[in-house]
């Protein structure tokens, strides 16, 4: 079975072992993955005794077509038992801890398990965990139809809030760093950033796109911190301060409202049909697995999600 691997000559496909299920695992023929930033984060830390790939849809055994959310929770802390399963503390992420998704195959529990709505194609169904990061973003902020929402970066997770926010109902502004970003967040409803906004998503994940949301947000708004931070965050404190702005982040996905938000995602990919291509700019073979990762690193190439199918 082949499997991406990071080796000390960087991204390689590698010939491994087919999974060797147990009875609390199923085998998912993988259909597609997505490249994710933190894969490229991780691909920079070196060598790494796991497959990569957390973006990640396939097939049961039965043919079925699935999404897969990547982490495995223990389901009975307190932290799962309120439906925040994202903060389980004994929590584990595929590709990150053990064997992912950019393989022919992937071991997942079953409670890993996403149905596909009509509508949503299993080659794009992948997208669902970037897209249900997006989706909690808005519940973290209490999203509601009328307002006015602006995103602060133009990558997957941003357009995926575009979309989303879209989809609610809201008015969306964009403030993006490439033209490409700004066409695709357009293609989901989005517009240029103008004024003052109720929420801003900060979806870039750097201290200058959080700077740009304390300037975008409204007196008294929400900043929601969809981004993910590998360097230490500084905070504007006089825009900051004087708007009294509340600030809250954003991680993974659980539940919200009873419902699980992959599935949410799930149907929101089914609902915006626009949304996939918009975020989809290039298909990789798994066997071309180094050049997909060099085009992901490359922003100005145009990428915003690459996705390999084996």
């Amino acid at each position: 079975m082949r499997g991406v691997r990071v080796t000390e000559d960087g991204v390689q496909v590698a010939d491994l072992p087919a999974p060797d299920p147990g009875p609390d695992d199923v085998v998912v023929k993988v259909a597609a993955a997505g490249i994710c930033g933190s894969d490229l984060h991780l691909v920079s830390w070196g060598p790494l005794p796991v497959t990569l790939g957390h973006e990640v849809s396939g097939w049961l055994a039965d043919g079925t077509p699935v999404a897969i959310e990547p982490v495995r929770w223990c389901g009975t802390c307190d932290r799962c038992l309120a439906g925040d399963t994202q903060l389980c503390p004994t929590a584990t992420t595929i590709g990150i801890s053990s064997d992912g998704g950019m393989a022919d195959e992937v071991l997942v529990g079953p409670e890993c398990v996403v149905p596909l709505p009509a509508g949503l194609d299993v080659l794009d169904a992948g997208l669902v965990e970037p897209v249900a990061c997006a989706v909690h973003a808005m519940a973290r902020a209490r999203v509601e139809p009328g307002m006015r929402v602006a995103v602060v970066g133009g990558g997957t997770l941003g357009v995926a809030a575009v979309a989303a926010a879209t989809h609610l109902g809201c008015e969306v502004g964009v403030v993006s760093r490439h033209p490409h970003q700004g066409a695709a967040a357009e293609a989901v409803g989005g517009r240029p950033a103008e004024g003052h906004y109720d929420v801003v998503i900060e979806a870039a994940g750097t201290s200058s796109a959080f700077a740009t949301a304390c300037d975008l947000a409204r007196a008294r708004g929400t900043i929601a911190l969809l981004g993910t931070y590998w360097e230490d965050l500084t905070a504007p404190g006089i825009p900051l301060t004087i708007k009294e702005l509340d600030v809250v982040a954003c991680y993974g996905y659980g539940h919200h409202s009873g419902r699980r938000e992959v599935e949410d995602a799930a149907a929101l990919l089914a609902a915006v049909p626009g949304l996939a291509p918009a975020l989809v700019t290039h298909r990789f073979g798994i066997d071309e697995a180094p050049e997909a990762f060099r085009v992901a690193a490359d922003r100005a190439s145009g990428a915003i999600k690459v996705v390999l199918q084996p």
